[in-house]
């Protein structure tokens, strides 16, 4: 008989589920062959498609007792010891598995599983990565790459599909469709893809660092720091802590921030380009936390240990009051004019140069400067005419009627939420911070909540209804309303105290008004305003860690200036009682009012703390930190009369109608 043809039609009726022919077959040849590893090995393999695990493990060991030298016989064994939950006797085989075949890929596979359920990681670790050291699919792997570098990307896109069906849950080809997902912003699908990687191969690291990235994405920032933790726990190293750090900020744990950093810093070594890194984070973790003099000696750092890290520089500047040596000065223009450098790091320089001109009360200078760094922040991508259409579409899409129909307040469980929102640099975190000075109201942070919702709004209105937002807004039920807003109440909660209120600061939340209105029926919103020339020239001194592109450009910030006093306006049309707009000239001049107005509108009794909010140790995550942390002053208002020739575009862009609005605002010489 040939006995490759047997094992053929042996394994094919095994194949096809005929397990009563196939064991009937294999159990007579194996009464003529009693030593055949290859039919034994079959026959296992059958009574292991049944389920009959006992009976396997059976015929297991009588091939390793017939062929001990056998690592295959061996290899079945560990996987039969693994089907039956004895992870000593699978372990064991497995690693005399590896030791007699060290190029075995799936040995190596469930080595990992198996050290990892015995929290042993670092072995498990180095099973993953001996693991791809001999992966059957490296070849697969390698033609993916080459691929991508023809731009060929759906021909690699099916070989890594292709990959998976070989391997399920192979790594490298569950990462790179994830890579893929991520580009085209399917956060969830890169989650699923690579948590159900994970599932089989626990301990590569690769795998993990990127699924805490997809979760951050998402924001879905409580997964994302459980997933952070993990990794500190099975590859402790600059990078697992790094980002551990990175998520512990996105969720408002400032300590817990500080001391991932200090861990991530003890991994490297003295001269290291990285420990810049740390000392960058470190200092916006200590300026948060309010610890001054420690965040300067940090920020001091970045700029020894990277002196080419215009970051650092910026970090001191925006403290507001650093004052700068000649030295530093020398510094910031040298690196500001380095056309050798990433634009981004001249850029932070200059606008540090700039602040430390204005500091020296020399305005002239400090604009020359401003003007430098805002020309050098060559990503900011502002479309006017886009941003006006969809404004457009914005109030065509929530009309009176779609307004109308909103999630049920009584099903929604939760505190109530307090949006200040408005332009950035118009005094959003002072209210803030009032309001978190009372009792019943917690402060947070600058919530990236609604705005990640929302992102999932847009994905779930495409898929249901075919439509865009904001235009599929008014498809959705008000039992998908109150899905939402519950969705919300729940992803905040780990920034809330237990207040019967809780501030959500997030200043192009304006835009969401209407949303809000549909899914948080019960929220209080507050419209921090103030008067345009002073907050657009201070929003062009700003460098802005992200978003707001607008902002570096003189006539860019006019313009959208405009389109957020045209949106408000609408929203105050249809939503009449549902926004109170506070002027920042009005709360610095007579603050007593305005607080209790405030207070009243939220709906609690007043407080005189609410008065000293600067007396008030909370952490504070904005370019305001500092500021709010200081009694009420006039500091930044007509900053620019002194040199308003220079931003003549600003004036341009706002026009005369906005500039007559808001002229009983003006400073003093400028009306």
């Amino acid at each position: 008989m040939d006995k490759q043809a047997f094992y053929r039609q042996a394994a094919a009726l095994v194949q096809a589920q005929a397990f009563a022919d196939a064991e009937a077959r294999l159990a007579e040849f194996l009464c003529a062959h009693p030593d055949d590893e290859i039919a034994r090995s079959i026959y296992g393999s059958a009574l292991m498609r049944q389920d009959k695990i006992p009976e396997a493990l059976e015929v297991f060991v009588e091939n390793t007792r017939r062929h001990p030298s056998s690592w295959a016989a061996l290899a079945d064994l560990g996987f039969a010891a693994m089907k039956a939950g004895d992870a000593d006797h699978a372990l064991a085989s497995f690693e005399e598995v590896v030791a007699r075949n060290p190029d075995f890929y799936l040995a190596w596979c469930n080595l990992e599983r198996l050290y990892f359920d015995r929290q042993d990681y670092k072995a498990a670790v180095r099973a993953s990565d001996r693991a791809e050291t001999c992966d059957p699919l490296d070849g697969a792997y390698r033609d993916i790459r080459q691929l991508m570098q023809s731009d060929r990307r759906a021909d690699a896109e099916k070989i890594a599909r292709q990959m998976l069906q070989q391997q399920s849950g192979h790594p490298r080809a569950s990462f790179f469709l994830a890579h893929l997902a991520d580009t085209v912003g399917a956060h969830e699908a890169r989650r699923d893809i690579l948590r159900a990687s994970i599932e089989q191969h626990p301990a590569n690291v690769m795998l993990r660092r990127s699924l805490v990235e997809a979760l951050e994405a998402m924001g879905a920032y409580t997964a994302a720091l459980a997933e952070a933790r993990a990794l500190t726990d099975i590859k402790p190293d600059f990078t697992a802590f790094w980002l551990l750090s990175r998520i512990c900020g996105h969720v408002a744990d400032y300590e817990g921030a500080l001391k991932a950093a200090e861990a991530a810093a003890a991994f490297l070594e003295e001269g290291s380009t990285e420990l810049g890194k740390v000392d960058l984070l470190r200092g916006h973790a200590l300026k948060i936390l309010g610890r001054r003099r420690e965040c300067e000696e940090a920020y001091r750092a970045c700029t020894v240990n990277t002196p080419d890290n215009g970051a650092g520089w910026w970090g001191l500047a925006d403290l507001k009051d650093y004052h700068f040596s000649s030295g530093d000065k020398e510094a910031m223009a040298a690196l500001a004019g380095n056309d050798g450098l990433p634009d981004a790091q001249r850029c932070q320089a200059a606008f540090a140069l700039a602040r430390a001109c204005e500091n020296d009360q020399k305005p002239g200078e400090a604009i020359g400067w401003y003007k430098t760094a805002n020309a050098l922040r060559t990503d900011a991508a502002y479309d006017p005419l886009q941003h006006a259409d969809f404004y457009r579409r914005l109030k065509e899409s929530f009309s009176v009627g779609c307004l109308e129909r909103r999630a049920p307040r009584e099903m929604l469980k939760g505190p109530t939420p307090i949006f200040v929102v408005g332009m950035p640099r118009a005094g959003s975190t002072l209210i803030e911070q009032m309001l978190a000075s009372h009792s019943r109201i917690d402060g947070t942070m600058e919530l990236q909540a609604l705005a990640h919702l929302e992102r999932r709004i847009r994905i779930e209105g495409g898929r249901r209804f075919g439509k865009q937002f904001p235009e599929s807004i008014a498809d959705f039920s008000a039992e998908d309303l109150c899905r939402f807003g519950q969705a919300y109440l729940d992803e905040t909660a780990i920034y809330r105290a237990g207040g019967d209120f809780f501030i959500d600061k997030m200043p192009p939340n304006f835009e969401r008004i209407g949303l809000i209105h549909k899914i948080l029926p019960h929220a209080i919103i507050i419209d921090a305003r103030r008067y345009p020339v002073d907050c657009g020239y201070s929003a062009f001194k700003q460098h802005f860690a992200g978003g707001h592109d607008y902002s570096y450009d003189l006539g860019h910030i006019g313009h959208y200036y405009n389109c957020y006093l045209d949106l408000m306006d609408y929203w105050q049309l249809v939503l009449p009682d549902g926004i109170m707009t506070v002027q920042y000239e009005d709360t610095i001049n007579d603050t007593e009012a305005v607080v209790q107005a405030m207070l009243a509108h939220v709906g609690v009794a007043f407080e005189g703390a609410c008065l000293e909010f600067y007396r008030n140790r909370r952490a504070v995550k904005t370019a305001s930190s500092e500021q709010v942390r200081q009694p009420i002053n006039r500091k930044g208002v007509g900053a620019w009369t002194t040199i308003a020739e220079e931003i003549h575009p600003l004036f341009d862009s706002l026009g005369d109608a906005t500039l007559k609005r808001f002229a009983a605002y003006a400073p003093d010489g400028a009306r």
